[in-house]
């Protein structure tokens, strides 16, 4: 490959000079200037482990999905609803209970009576509310969505009274019978895109994340996995809010200064002017990226500003609201994330537009699907518990259960293109 070329040459023994020294140029640029210990999570996530022989035949993320025909398993007569209807997380709880009585709005009959109990009150005294609960003979209770929450109604939780939580514990071993959880759980999504890039045939990444705990969790996350299929972390690197730290930081992490100084080192050499372009080493084929959407928007173009926008570029759906806004989104062009098929698909349209028109709920529309797949769990859990291979097709993403009687997704793949976020194939 040609990286260079000369303004002018006036000889043959120049030429040929320069082209022995563009092939050294171009094989020093596999070496790359380290990040400095200080950028790295305290474990990093870049380290290459021996895993050779857990490695992932990716022909299996590829096979066809065997989807569980939704039935309604259970009669249910009484449901206890556990969501903060006010203080920090109202917005959340309110949107999550309108999925649930938008999904029970397709029952043509046998509807359940909904009992709503605030969990947004710091007063709720939770025992004695779940004791009510299995008084009152309900059938089942979805929900908490706080973490706080759920680790205290375990405490007392009877299997008489199976419960659906909305949100996942950090220690999911030794849950009670009858107990399962559910939610947007962000690994999901960089799971599904680590297996997407490999399946592009991407097995070289950088990353870039936050310097939050989030970032951490997330890039972690998407390490582990691309590397179990076979993938290999090239460099990890930070951001902050300081855009100038970030330009350089991207620039370490596509190893440019090497290659520009290796150029100036050149033209020294030949005392002669080079029209370049710097290298960014070949063994870098794709960066993965997590931030919100604000951040994206300045991050992406500084990407491509040095030289990488050719580059396969992932994220995940944290950079889109679900409202469309071209003009503002124009700086996501290109890059892949996996999202929920709600969002993509044609159902409910009236209720989706409502709520993208809100200014109050349009970023809310994920947590309505919340609600909506939360009811179709609780009705076909039996099926789920006794097809552990097979999906319930939800609309944040195909439902799978696990081991640790927790509801993973499996999402599709969106790719921004002039502005709009489009579903593609997988």
């Amino acid at each position: 490959m040609q990286i260079f070329k000369p303004v002018i040459t006036s000889n043959h023994l120049k030429f040929s000079l320069i082209i022995m020294l563009s092939i050294l140029l171009y094989a020093c640029n596999s070496n790359y200037m380290q990040i400095p210990k200080d950028s790295l999570p305290e474990q990093d996530i870049s380290a290459q482990d021996e895993i050779s022989e857990t490695q992932i035949n990716i022909d299996e993320l590829l096979v066809e999905k065997k989807i569980i025909q939704i039935v309604d398993e259970l009669d249910l007569k009484k449901i206890a609803i556990l969501l903060p209807m006010t203080g920090r997380y109202s917005k959340i709880g309110k949107a999550i209970f309108q999925g649930i009585e938008l999904e029970l709005s397709n029952r043509k009959n046998n509807i359940p009576k909904l009992t709503i109990h605030d969990t947004g009150d710091e007063n709720i005294n939770l025992k004695k509310v779940y004791n009510e609960m299995l008084d009152q003979n309900y059938d089942y209770i979805i929900g908490p969505l706080q973490k706080d929450l759920i680790s205290k109604i375990l405490k007392y939780g009877s299997e008489s009274l199976p419960i659906l939580t909305l949100n996942y514990l950090n220690n999911f071993k030794g849950l009670k019978q009858g107990v399962h959880q559910f939610g947007l759980l962000p690994e999901d999504e960089s799971i599904c895109i680590a297996e997407k890039a490999i399946i592009d045939g991407n097995n070289n990444a950088s990353i870039f994340y936050p310097d939050n705990i989030w970032g951490k969790r997330i890039a972690g996350s998407f390490s582990l996995r691309y590397k179990e299929l076979g993938g290999k972390i090239i460099d990890t690197s930070i951001y902050t809010k300081d855009d100038e730290q970030n330009n350089i930081s991207i620039r370490n992490l596509l190893k440019i200064e090497d290659s520009i100084n290796r150029k100036k080192n050149l033209e020294n050499i030949l005392k002669i002017k080079l029209q370049y372009k710097p290298f960014i080493s070949n063994d870098l084929n794709m960066i993965f990226s997590v931030g919100t959407s604000k951040d994206m928007r300045v991050i992406k173009p500084q990407f491509n500003f040095n030289y990488a926008e050719d580059i396969p570029f992932y994220s995940t759906s944290h950079i889109y609201s679900g409202v469309n806004d071209k003009e503002k989104n124009q700086d996501l062009n290109n890059i892949k994330f996996c999202d929920i098929p709600w969002l993509y698909n044609s159902k409910n349209l009236k209720t989706k537009t409502v709520l993208r028109r809100s200014s109050d709920k349009k970023d809310l529309l994920r947590f309505v699907a919340i609600g909506m797949d939360a009811t179709k769990i609780i009705y076909n859990i039996r099926n789920l518990e006794n097809n552990k291979k097979k999906f319930l097709l939800g609309d944040t993403g195909y439902l799978k259960l696990d081991e640790f009687n927790r509801i993973r997704r499996h999402l599709i793949i969106v790719r921004f293109k002039n502005g709009q976020a489009r579903k593609i194939p997988f």
